[in-house]
């Protein structure tokens, strides 16, 4: 599991990102490396907003090494002379710590159904977490060797972080989800009912070694109130 830490001053970060930060005049090419290797910092994973001649970054992923990843936000400000060219403004880029991300919500391994269903023959697997835009955290799950081919949800992803970075914000607006009790993503249950089918709106939450998942889809139509829903025990 990556390990996230935020053990770098504000004056090292900053100067490992302004070294990543090249402005070139017109008709110049920009050749990227294939491979980076540490430190970089993964722009593509945060959200980008721009107004006038800045541009913010929030959640900018800065790789130090392996299992070392730390979380900034960036905003950058830029001088514009009289042939277009574009340079950062002195005292820029201004780098502060993001928030910290919530990846220690959820815990992997293998997880057990009820004994009541299916005597207990669900069996799912969960891994993570990874980064995605917006900073947000990711987490997935799969059914696990030797589980039911009824079980629920039998593959699924779901996004740790405020809402608006989850990269359903826009889906779980519409249903007029505003919770944050829940992590938010989608699973699929190829042997599911109408609770459990392709792209349902799930809802994760882990409490000690127990992992419940609500459905907020029935039919194709999503709501603000779960439908179903199932726990899981971490087992051995």
């Amino acid at each position: 599991m990556t390990v996230f830490l935020r053990t770098l001053t504000l004056s090292r970060i900053t100067a490992l990102l302004a070294m990543a930060v090249m402005v070139f005049p017109p008709a110049t090419s920009v050749a990227r490396a294939q491979s980076p290797q540490p430190p970089y910092a993964l722009f593509e994973y945060s959200a980008l907003t721009g107004s006038g001649n800045t541009i913010t970054a929030t959640e900018v992923p800065v790789v130090l090494g392996p299992g070392h990843t730390i979380y900034v936000n960036l905003t950058m400000q830029f001088n514009v002379d009289s042939a277009g060219n574009l340079t950062l403004t002195p005292g820029y880029p201004k780098v502060i710590p993001a928030p910290q991300p919530l990846i220690m919500s959820f815990m992997t391994g293998k997880y057990v159904g009820p004994s009541t269903i299916y005597n207990g023959g669900m069996i799912v697997n969960v891994s993570g977490p990874g980064v995605t835009s917006g900073g947000a955290t990711e987490w997935s799950l799969s059914a696990g060797s030797g589980a039911v081919i009824y079980t629920y949800p039998s593959s699924a992803t779901w996004y740790v972080g405020p809402l608006a970075s989850n990269p359903l914000a826009a889906r779980l607006s519409k249903a007029n989800i505003t919770s944050t009790a829940w992590s938010y993503g989608l699973g699929s249950a190829p042997y599911g009912n109408g609770m459990w089918s392709t792209d349902t709106l799930i809802g994760v939450s882990q409490v000690g070694n127990t992992i419940t998942i609500v459905s907020f889809t029935r039919n194709g139509v999503d709501s603000n109130i779960p439908f179903d829903q199932v726990t899981y025990t971490l087992g051995p």
